[in-house]
């Protein structure tokens, strides 16, 4: 088993983006890059593409949507084909900006329903700052999400499951630990100062299992949290609890 993780991850990139995911992972994303046109907001792409705005400028690294700029390329999950984006007038846009995510969420997000969140039952493994969400990030893929925290806050199980790797990681992601849940899920944990299980530990959700670090390529003291499900990516906010 070991090996076989081993072999899963061989290709993660690290944090900083050292490199791509490789042909394992690299080519399994279904979308398209959409080029922000003069006069389209990320408001009116997101309405068009039937996704929410607060997602797409997380998983784009948006900081702030208003000052979206032309030419800027905007990747667009699971979708097949680039739309034409109508240019919304003054108080179409005003409008849009208006609603709430909720209200322009269209069938063919990402987002799990209520039903289907509440059967992964994931807690969140760190109290700290979200400082880095999942996408794209300065042109490479960024797999996971970073959670700021001093170092040695204890890092905890997102959910019961079974350890199937705890040491050092691939380049860059320096001490880790994936942890095996149901649902063909599995969650990682990278950076680690310490690791507090081994290979074939069972754990329980809110058991701890690391404590924050900054090992393997990092700027600084956080975590690096992934939900892999059948070893593919996939945005670990979609599997927790809304921030309040």
């Amino acid at each position: 088993m070991r090996y076989v993780v081993l072999l899963s991850f061989l290709f993660l990139s690290a944090c900083q983006g050292l490199a791509n995911l490789g042909d394992i992972f690299s080519e399994t994303g279904i979308g398209v890059y959409h080029s922000v046109q003069k006069g389209q907001t990320l408001f009116s792409i997101a309405q068009a593409y039937g996704k929410n705005p607060e997602y797409l400028a997380r998983l784009n690294g948006i900081s702030d949507p208003k000052r979206l700029q032309v030419g800027t390329r905007l990747w667009i999950p699971d979708v097949y084909r680039v739309l034409d984006v109508p240019v919304p007038g003054e108080s179409e846009s005003e409008s849009a900006e208006a609603k709430s995510p909720a209200s322009v969420q269209k069938k063919g997000s990402e987002i799990p329903s209520a039903g289907e969140a509440k059967k992964f039952a994931f807690i969140w493994p760190l109290k700290g700052v979200l400082t880095s969400g999942f996408g794209i990030r300065d042109g490479r893929k960024h797999d996971g999400i970073d959670i700021g925290a001093e170092k040695g806050t204890r890092i905890v199980s997102a959910a019961k499951g079974q350890v199937v790797f705890s040491g050092w990681g691939p380049t860059g992601y320096g001490r880790m630990v994936i942890v095996k849940h149901e649902s063909k899920l599995m969650t990682l944990y990278a950076h680690n100062n310490t690791n507090l299980v081994k290979e074939g530990d069972l754990v329980v959700q809110g058991q701890g299992i690391a404590l924050v670090g900054s090992t393997g390529r990092s700027s600084g003291p956080h975590l690096h949290f992934e939900v892999r499900e059948k070893s593919r990516p996939r945005n670990p906010l979609h599997y927790l609890p809304a921030i309040r």
